[in-house]
């Protein structure tokens, strides 16, 4: 991780990436795919459904050493798995998703459309987020996205209250970009890694908002530099991360914070952290495995 919150970082595009492939019996296949998210802070892709035999989940990753240290890992801390490294060209992952990305409505006012689909007939007020999914993953078919995308839906103007965002952790910069559409303003996205913000540039100028969105390396668990507060912070991260940060993202949040990538398991001790900051849980809503949480101040009456 890099900890320079607001320094800007570019890197080369990016034609081949490695994959930590890991063969599992399918009733091992949660446990698995909680290790490679707890040692290699990524989100695996599973290739196959638990009961039909053995489950393939994969992990991919820019650096070749990254991808095989996290295979050494699971190969190790594991029984019963095999993982091996395997190269991961631009034309395979396009062909990846191209099979598993699908247009779709979310909310009110998004349509989340792959960019090598035309959108059909669409409401005046339905505005098309165009993605390419990338290295960061990020399409809105994920619950713990889709839950983020919604809420940003319900608070941004005009629906509701909030003006401006913060994406942290952006990834693929959907939950950014979606704002911008909606009319946020300022909206920036950070991440820690510079691949990331270089698709979230890219899907930024996919849906003309470049001008609208600000992005920037950051790393959560570092001091912030400023006092800057928003109307609307999204945080889509694993339930540690966000404990581990509970502080830093609390402090930027000016109205709501939109929590997302929680396991169901860690669902209440993600909230209890931060209602001990001085949060007030306003919504949950989950699928039986991820779950997502909607944050808000207090109300003060005045009498």
């Amino acid at each position: 991780m890099k900890t320079d919150l607001f320094a800007d970082e570019s890197s080369p595009a990016l034609n081949v990436w490695h994959v930590c492939s890991v063969q599992v019996p399918a009733e091992l296949a949660e446990t698995v795919a909680d290790y490679l998210r707890l040692e290699g802070d990524c989100e695996p892709v599973q290739l196959e459904r638990p009961g039909t035999g053995p489950v393939w989940l994969e992990a991919y990753f820019a650096e070749p050493t990254t991808a095989a240290t996290l295979c050494n890992r699971v190969a190790v801390h594991v029984p019963g798995v095999t993982a091996c490294v395997r190269r991961c060209d631009a034309r395979d992952w396009d062909q990846f998703w191209r099979l598993h990305f699908k247009a779709r409505p979310v909310g009110r006012r998004l349509f989340c459309c792959p960019d090598w689909e035309t959108p059909p007939p669409l409401a005046a007020d339905r505005r098309v987020l165009r993605m390419v999914p990338g290295l960061s993953f990020g399409t809105g078919e994920h619950f713990t996205t889709r839950f983020a995308l919604e809420m940003i839906d319900q608070l941004a103007v005009p629906a509701g209250a909030c003006r401006s965002l913060w994406d942290v952790g952006c990834g693929s910069g959907i939950l950014a970009v979606a704002g911008a559409l909606l009319g946020m303003a300022p909206v920036h996205g950070t991440d820690n890694d510079p691949v990331c913000l270089q698709q979230a540039r890219a899907n930024a100028e996919r849906n003309q908002v470049a001008d609208r969105v600000t992005w920037r390396q950051a790393d959560i668990l570092q001091a912030r530099r400023d006092d800057q507060r928003y109307d609307c912070v999204c945080a889509n991260l694993f339930g540690h991360l966000l404990q581990q940060a509970a502080d830093n993202l609390w402090r930027a949040t000016r109205y709501y914070l939109v929590l997302s990538g929680i396991r169901e398991t860690e669902a209440d001790q993600v909230a209890d952290t931060f209602i001990k900051c001085g949060a007030r849980e306003i919504v949950r809503d989950g699928d039986g495995e991820w779950t997502g949480i909607l944050l808000g101040r207090p109300v003060i009456n005045a009498d």
